[in-house]
């Protein structure tokens, strides 16, 4: 099966802001925690078993440089996918997990 664009889309992050974001990481060699440079697909995000998928979100929404750090309507797009999964049941935790941060955000 073909992969579409939309399935690619990485939930509005513009590719110049991961590329920005890449750039100064390798320029800042010296960081206290881990940064996160991956920002997911939305075919990710509708396919990856929750065990995958949830150290993605959280590497995203908590250790990304401010360059890719999700919006409040990112995570909410990322919360539609969630839902809109065969397994959604079994992504409560997640749709939890994303609803606390987009409040807290």
């Amino acid at each position: 099966m073909r992969e579409s664009i939309h399935d690619t889309e990485r939930f509005g992050v513009p590719v110049e802001n991961i590329g920005a974001a890449v750039r100064r990481s390798t320029d800042t060699q010296r960081h206290r925690t881990p940064v996160h440079l991956r920002v997911p697909t939305r075919k990710e995000v509708r396919h990856l078993p929750p065990h995958e998928l949830a150290p993605l979100l959280i590497g995203w929404m908590e250790h990304s440089p401010i360059e890719i750090v999700p919006s409040r309507g990112q995570i909410q797009l990322v919360i539609e996918v969630l839902l809109d999964r065969p397994d959604a049941a079994e992504m409560a935790p997640l749709v939890t997990m994303c609803r606390n941060y987009s409040s807290d955000a």
